[in-house]
């Protein structure tokens, strides 16, 4: 008699169950998922020390001769191919959803990658003396506008800035640490043409965002503004005060960000809101406002004591009695010095105008009264006099030390307490050209409706 010996059913199974529980913790240890995007941003860094060492190689050599082009300084070039462009000129990008006004630029499909110019960067890498020292231009490896996973390009003629967005997890802490590891360039202070790169904020539940560098002006389309104020009050919607014309694309006009015009205002939120809907854009939200504010707040260039917490931050053109026009005059109206400065820079070097003073801006947040902080009829507060934020945390609209207040240059909150109407209210932020130590990247006002209108109400848009 032989005995054959075998496994059982039950011990099949079990069997099977351990490779199971096994192949899952393998799975969730090695998280493939974040492997890809792991490997995806390493490609991007390497792509971004090719390109700067290929415009470090044509500006060597091409330098001061003739045709010697870096590109445009009041664009920002981006990978992503517009498939409406029919011609090697390319478009403003607003085929694939972007906001035109000559603030952005893509390349034609078919002409994407080429080195000779016509490609999504503006350089004839073909003329270097000795040959281009690139077979084709690199795109982001996932290039899509959904999210902003694409390469962009800037430059003031002389130096340049490339930029890319990380998306792993390991990475993006990297970057949070590291604001400048994925850019390049001989020029990382640039302010990326029109619109700037904003590092997010998981405080504020924020990634990377473009937010424009300027309050919303009206353009004709190809990189010009076109409003004009009729007097102090008449920074309105419209292009000129002769032609009333709705800046609107069915008007042959739309919103940018552009140095030399005046903001737009006497606009409310709910507008706002639709015009950078309609240029692919979004109404800044109030996260996206703080995320700005706790990154110039933690800036120490932006301490008059050159230290954070230090002296103040500026409060902008913020004793006057007119807003000014956008990227004019970098003090406010009458002044010289760093109390009414209307830059405020970031931690990656990128600089926003006007987010303290000039015109109050709108944030696409709104607020119930009964919800709003504050005691008693409507009034402005230090943020330290506040024990309670309504329903809100002092971190939700509040500066990074919540000791913070005009003293600091951080402007106060102007709201209504313990109201029982149920009234909506929209977040606006930083202040106006007339409101003085109010004023500040902090302030914040509750008191107009979605609706409402004012020559001191304005307006800018991320995406």
């Amino acid at each position: 008699m032989h005995s054959r010996k075998a496994f059982t059913l039950i011990e099949l199974l079990v069997v099977i169950a351990i490779i199971a529980i096994l192949s899952i913790v393998v799975v969730l240890t090695l998280n493939p998922a974040e492997l890809l995007r792991k490997g995806r941003d390493s490609n991007r860094l390497s792509d971004l020390t090719t390109l700067n060492t290929a415009l470090g190689t044509y500006t060597t050599d091409q330098g001061g001769g003739s045709g010697f082009s870096l590109g445009s300084s009041s664009v920002t070039y981006i990978s992503i191919p517009d498939p409406t462009a029919t011609t090697t000129a390319g478009t403003d990008c607003s085929g694939i959803g972007f906001l035109g006004g000559g603030s952005f630029h893509c390349a034609a499909s078919s002409t994407l990658r080429n080195v000779n110019g016509t490609g999504w960067i503006p350089v004839n890498f073909s003329k270097v003396s000795f040959g281009s020292p690139l077979g084709s231009l690199p795109v982001d490896p996932t290039n899509t506008t959904s999210s902003n996973e694409y390469y962009s390009y800037q430059t003031d003629g002389t130096t340049w800035k490339l930029t890319a967005l990380p998306e792993s997890q390991t990475y993006l802490a990297q970057a949070g640490t590291n604001p400048g590891m994925f850019t390049a360039g001989s020029n990382l202070a640039l302010g990326g043409g029109s619109w700037v790169l904003v590092p997010g904020n998981s405080q504020f539940g924020t990634n990377n965002f473009y937010v424009m560098e300027y309050d919303a002006v009206c353009s004709n389309g190809e990189g010009t503004y076109v409003n004009t104020p009729a007097d102090n009050t008449g920074y309105n919607t419209y292009s000129n005060s002769a032609s009333n014309a709705a800046c609107t694309p069915s008007n042959g006009l739309q919103i940018a960000s552009l140095p030399g015009g005046w903001p737009i205002a006497n606009i409310s939120q709910t507008t706002s809101a639709s015009y950078c809907a309609a240029v692919g854009g979004h109404l800044i939200t109030n996260n996206e406002w703080q995320t700005i504010a706790w990154n110039a707040e933690n800036t120490a260039s932006n301490w008059s004591g050159s230290s954070v917490g230090t002296g103040a931050m500026p409060i902008g053109n913020a004793n006057s009695s007119a807003a000014q026009p956008e990227g004019i005059g970098q003090y406010g109206t009458g002044y010289s010095t760093f109390p009414y400065l209307r830059t405020l820079t970031l931690s990656d070097g990128s600089v926003v105008w006007d987010m303290a003073g000039n015109v109050w801006q709108w944030t696409n947040n709104t607020i119930t009264g009964t919800n709003e902080p504050g005691v008693g009829a409507f009034a402005w507060n230090q943020f330290t006099a506040l024990t309670t934020y309504g329903t809100m945390t002092q971190a939700q609209v509040g500066p990074a030390n919540a000791t913070w207040n005009t003293t600091q240059g951080m402007g106060e909150i102007y709201s209504e307490g313990g109201q029982t109407d149920g009234t909506i209210y929209g977040f606006r932020r930083g202040g106006d050209w007339g409101d003085g130590a109010n004023v500040g990247v902090g302030a914040l006002a509750l008191a107009d409706g979605p609706g409402h209108t004012g020559n001191y109400l304005g307006f800018r848009c991320s995406r």
